[in-house]
Formats: structure tokens, C-alpha cells, sequence
């Protein structure tokens, strides 16, 4: 979910009036296998970045006792194939000069390469390879699945982990966004059992009907789809479609508290149950109005628990736009002495006030329109770009729908503002996981689980 929350706070600062998003227009084409194939020029001379991106994270791991298998292929990745084995692959990537990595979401993986222009043909010619012919035995998957068990004992120092461990699974009784990304540690410990089930899982999602290449900067259309037809076009394969749990409503709060062994400050995490990413409706972007209004740097609120009475050390939302139903959380660690009631019930008081109608227009259009360069000033590079791009592919299926959207945030009213905030935002609708050090834990809102 993380990483999805941060392009759609930048997103959420830009409106269509008067700014042009893309610097060209962007093109989406779509070959006979189903690959998706988006391009957008941008003004980097010698420069692209170059994304391929499968719709499959987290979401996807309806099997009991098989979490953490997408983030598992964001490593397996670059295990290398009999053309191109891992060491082979590294060099040629280092011999570019190129910036390589990949990240897993619950909606999506990607791996993203920046390079020059002159070494894209060839880039391409590795990517088709190993989205086409990763290779590797039962010794290779062990080995990467102890790297994985070692990675989430090093994260589970985080109380950041141990937070979500706690809050996802009470949010999400039913759905799969109820686990990490990472997957559960009993599911991980068990996972180098699961050699077979991990080539199933490549063959069921990593095809081109699921994928999108996305290349930004120094490029024309034609001469990536030439590229995208030659090298890519061979790629076999159709999305396996598993049924995903619907989650059910909830109707009363939930509340969690973690003692936790360790210094730490007192740490408050506290969600609401909102509907799925759509641009369909005006519901997400005016969400966004609200939440910025709400709990943004220049709210109220901000203003008086941060800057004034420093009750909160940290204050920060998390705008999320993930395919179904999920949650917009807030963030704060909590200065000595101050209660987690408190804090929620601050929160809570502060929505349902503009519930109630209580909403600067002004304000609302001082959101809308005091940053609408906001998201075209933000695209500074390809990757910029391309990171945008595989975004909204992730959650919409169409990864132009940005478009869509800022025309969304374009309609937000105040009314609907209201309307988002009094739907969605209610204390019925909430989630609360609190954390202090085991020595100085204390009651509060969930002081027991």
C-alpha cells in the first residue's frame, strides 16, 4: 500500500485547471499477446526510464499459508536465466550506467531501470528475457527464500511492521489486505517448502495480458513499439483471475495496543475504511479535499496538536489509491504525558465537525487550486514520470486515468467534502492501533487488544 500513498499526495496538489500534466502527450498501445505498452516523451536528452510492471501484489495471495509469494518475485526477479544469469545481468546493467531496482505493493510489482537511450534496444532485449525465461532450481528458490526470512527478522525491528502486523488484520478480516507485503512470518518460515507452488505463481500472473512496459524520457511511440513488438512479442501466457474476498462492512471501532520491547515513542496509527480507488466518481479526490483539510501541514489541527501545544511529535495522513476497499490512515507519535484517547478523540471531533457542515468554501477551493501546478512541477525526471504512470496502472487498469482523476479533484465541491467525510470517516468506520514501550505502557483506546 505504502508506496501508492505517496505519489497520491503529491496527486492530490494538482488540478487540470490551467496546468498540463505531461510535458507530450502519452500513448497507450496494447499488443495482440496483451501487453500494454505506454510511452511518454519527456525532455531528458539521452535519458529514459523504462518500467515493466505486473498488476499482481499482495492483493493477489488468496492462499492460506502463502503470503509474501509477489514480494518473494520482486527478488526472484533477478535470479537471472540461461541467457542472461545474475551476474551476467548485473554487469551489463552496471556497464549502462544504469539505476535498476524493484519494489512490491499490494496492488502491483515493478522494476524499474534508468539508463541512457543508447542502451535501451539491449535493455529490452534482458527485460523480454527474463519476464519470458526466469530460471531457477530448487536450490536457488531456498537460498532466496532464507534472504527473505532474514530481511523480515531485520523489518521486525521496526515497531513500523509490528504496527501494521496489528492494524491490517483487524481492518481486513476476509480480504488479503489484511496481511504485509512482506507476508507472515509463519508463512515465510514455511515458504522454501513451496518450490512448485512459486512456479505456478510466476505462470499465473507473470504473463502480458497482467503487464505493462512503461518507457519515459529521450523516446518517440514508434520506436518503442518497435522495440515492444520485437522483443516483447513472443511472451505467452493469461492472467489467472482468483476470486478475492469481499470484506465485510464494518460497523463499530476496533482498537489494538502493541507493548512494545524496545524504545519507541508512544506511536498512534488510526484508519478508516474507505471505498476502492476509482475515478469513475467524484469520492476519492474529494476524500483527498478532506483529508488535507482535515490533517494536511497548513489544518487546523496540524497547527495546534504540532505547532502550538506540540502534543504530537509527528503528524502525518497516508492517502492511499489501492484497488478495493482499504483505509486512510494517520500516523502521529505522541510527545511524554500525552494520552492516546486524547489524540483520537481529536481526530474524531475534527471530522465530524466538517461532517456536520462546518466547511471553509474557501478553503476547499484554497486546496484545490493554491497547489494545482503541484503535480506537473513534481515530474522532474522520467522516472518521475513512469513512477506516476505504473501508480494509476496499478489501480485502475489504465495508467492515463490520472487524467481522469485530476479532473475528479478538479469537481470536488464543498459539499461533497462534507458528504465523503460524514460517509466514510465516522468512528464506526475506525481502526486504532497504539504503541508505547512495555515499561510505560498504559491504558487508552485499545489498551488491551
Amino acid at each position: 500500500m505504502t508506496r501508492g500513498m505517496a505519489f497520491l499526495a503529491v496527486v492530490l496538489a494538482a488540478s487540470t485547471a490551467g496546468a498540463q500534466l505531461f510535458p507530450h502527450p502519452v500513448t497507450v498501445d496494447r499488443l495482440e499477446n496483451g501487453l500494454t505498452v505506454v510511452v511518454a516523451p519527456f525532455d531528458s536528452p539521452g535519458i529514459v526510464a523504462n518500467y515493466v510492471c505486473v498488476r499482481t501484489g499482495s492483493r493477489d495471495e488468496v492462499e492460506a499459508g502463502h503470503t509474501g509469494f509477489a514480494h518473494f518475485f520482486e527478488h526472484m526477479m533477478f535470479r537471472g536465466t540461461e541467457r542472461y544469469p545474475a551476474d551476467a545481468y548485473d554487469r551489463l546493467l552496471q556497464s549502462f550506467g544504469a539505476d535498476n531496482n524493484g519494489n512490491t505493493g499490494s496492488d502491483r510489482t515493478c522494476f524499474t531501470v534508468v539508463l541512457p537511450k543508447s542502451a535501451l534496444a539491449q535493455l529490452e532485449d534482458v527485460e523480454a528475457d527474463r519476464f519470458q525465461n526466469l530460471a531457477y532450481d530448487v536450490e536457488a528458490f531456498q537460498t532466496e527464500a532464507h534472504t527473505i526470512h532474514g530481511e523480515y527478522l531485520t523489518s521486525i525491528s521496526d515497531p513500523m511492521l509490528k504496527i501494521l502486523e496489528t492494524l491490517l488484520p483487524m481492518a481486513f478480516t476476509q480480504h488479503p489486505y489484511g496481511h504485509t507485503v512482506i507476508g507472515w512470518l509463519e508463512d515465510i518460515d514455511r515458504m522454501p517448502e513451496y518450490y512448485d507452488f512459486s512456479v505456478a505463481f510466476l505462470h499465473r500472473y507473470y504473463v502480458p495480458d497482467n503487464a505493462v512496459l512503461i518507457v519515459a524520457g529521450d523516446v518517440t511511440r514508434d520506436e518503442v513499439l518497435a522495440l515492444a513488438r520485437e522483443k516483447f512479442g513472443a511472451w505467452e501466457g493469461h492472467r489467472d483471475t482468483p476470486e478475492i474476498p469481499v470484506e465485510p462492512e464494518q460497523t463499530a471501532p476496533r482498537s489494538a495496543h502493541i507493548d512494545w520491547q524496545g524504545a519507541a515513542p508512544d506511536w498512534l496509527v488510526v484508519g478508516w475504511r474507505i471505498p476502492a480507488f476509482s475515478t469513475e466518481n467524484v469520492d476519492a479526490a474529494a476524500l483527498d479535499v478532506a483529508t488535507e483539510l482535515l490533517f494536511g501541514a497548513t489544518s487546523d489541527l496540524y497547527r495546534r496538536l504540532v505547532v502550538e501545544e506540540q502534543k504530537l511529535l509527528t503528524f502525518d495522513p497516508w492517502p492511499t489509491m489501492d484497488r478495493d476497499a482499504s483505509l486512510l490512515a494517520l500516523d502521529a507519535k505522541l510527545a511524554e504525558g500525552v494520552a492516546f484517547d486524547e489524540i483520537v478523540a481529536e481526530l474524531q471531533r475534527a471530522i465530524d465537525d466538517l461532517a456536520a457542515g462546518n466547511v471553509d468554501d474557501a478553503r476547499v477551493e484554497e486546496v484545490k487550486s493554491n497547489t494545482r501546478y503541484g503535480l506537473p512541477m513534481s515530474l522532474e525526471t522520467p522516472d518521475d514520470v513512469a513512477s506516476l504512470l505504473a501508480e494509476f496502472f496499478a489501480a485502475t487498469g489504465d495508467p492515463t486515468s490520472v487524467e481522469a482523476y485530476l479532473q475528479r479533484v478538479a469537481e470536488v465541491t464543498p459539499q461533497d467534502v462534507v458528504r465523503v467525510a460524514a460517509a466514510y470517516l465516522t468512528a464506526a468506520r475506525r481502526n486504532v492501533v497504539t504503541l508505547s514501550p512495555a515499561a510505560t505502557a498504559g491504558a487508552g483506546e485499545g489498551g488491551q487488544p
